[in-house]
């Protein structure tokens, strides 16, 4: 087992975009659990997807602001999350979509344990395993790998997510329904449970 603080992720851009998603992932690597990384393509897919999601909701709304505070405040909370050093495709990547390479690229260059991401599918996991070492998970699958591994860890970064939203403020069964809503069901299934929900 790969100690917490040395578990090191790429999240992919669909677990970036969604707001509470994003916000659960972080949270739980701002407390220790794994160290995120992405790249510069990544983080262009996800800031283009956040905006044309809140431009299908609000056409008139000005987000290049927003977005980019959200952006700046990821990077100072990991400053060596961004890969940059130049990333070379290999033949041994043919099985995965195209669309996605760059994702396991990036994950070669960071020396990562695992992608995480929604789209499972895209990445022939059993493939990436066999000759890369590379695990792919669904995002819901890590977070309760995480709990099991520390779950008063986990308490305390689910409380904190959940102290954080003021505008308005949020209750435990608010954030269970939203996290059942971002596709996290397990989490929200934990979460829900009798010995957790009083602590969060």
């Amino acid at each position: 087992m790969v100690p917490l603080d040395r578990f090191t992720v790429v999240l992919d851009a669909c677990t970036i975009f969604p707001m509470l998603v994003r916000d659960v992932l972080l949270t739980l690597a701002s407390h220790g659990f794994f160290s995120p990384k992405w790249s510069q393509k990544i983080k262009e897919e996800w800031i283009r997807n956040l905006t044309l999601r809140i431009r299908e909701h609000d056409p008139d709304r000005g987000v290049t602001v927003q977005i980019q505070r959200i952006a700046d405040s990821m990077a100072l909370a990991f400053p060596d999350a961004e890969i940059i050093t130049p990333i070379l495709e290999i033949g041994m990547l043919e099985p995965v979509d195209p669309k996605d390479r760059h994702v396991v690229m990036t994950a070669i260059a960071a020396r990562a344990d695992a992608i995480i991401t929604f789209n499972l599918s895209d990445f022939t996991a059993a493939h990436l395993r066999r000759h890369l070492g590379l695990e792919v998970i669904h995002p819901d699958d890590l977070v309760m790998d995480l709990v099991d591994l520390n779950e008063k860890r986990a308490v305390v970064a689910f409380r904190e997510l959940r102290e954080r939203k003021k505008h308005p403020p949020w209750d435990s069964n608010e954030l269970i329904q939203r996290l059942r809503k971002s596709r996290l069901i397990q989490t929200s299934l934990w979460l829900a449970s009798d010995d957790v929900s009083k602590l969060v």
